[in-house]
């Protein structure tokens, strides 16, 4: 065996042991109704909405604030995918979400940075 292999073994053998652990995160969730105030078209569409009740699923999650607006893209309950537009409420119109979230820091031009990837699932209307 010759000694740059020797060396490669080695280090395979030992770097797991050098690292830290690393814990994934959980999706914080908060349970809102909304009342649906515009739809908008530009720049790309999306609600604008009115929080009219939020609940947080546990004591560590934090909810918008009751009263609020926000603007997202509705999406599938399972948080997988965009909710085709026929399916979007309508101005005026009252609707059941859950807002995800996952505090993480992000990678961008090598630089890293604390960012939040949020979702919204809608789960009735």
């Amino acid at each position: 065996m010759n000694t740059h292999a020797a060396c490669l073994g080695l280090l395979a053998l030992t770097l797991p042991f050098l690292c830290e652990p690393v814990q994934a995160s959980t999706w914080q969730i908060c349970h809102m109704e909304l009342r649906i105030v515009e739809v908008l078209k530009q720049p790309y569409p999306q609600l604008q909405a009115q929080i009219v009740k939020a609940r947080p699923k546990s004591a560590s999650v934090e909810c918008p604030a009751q009263g609020s607006s926000l603007t997202f893209t509705p999406e599938t309950p399972d948080y997988q995918a965009t909710l085709p537009r026929r399916q979007w409420p309508g101005k005026g119109q009252s609707v059941r979400v859950d807002y995800r979230y996952l505090d993480g820091v992000c990678k961008g031009d090598g630089n890293s940075y604390a960012c939040r990837i949020k979702h919204y699932s809608v789960v009735g209307q």
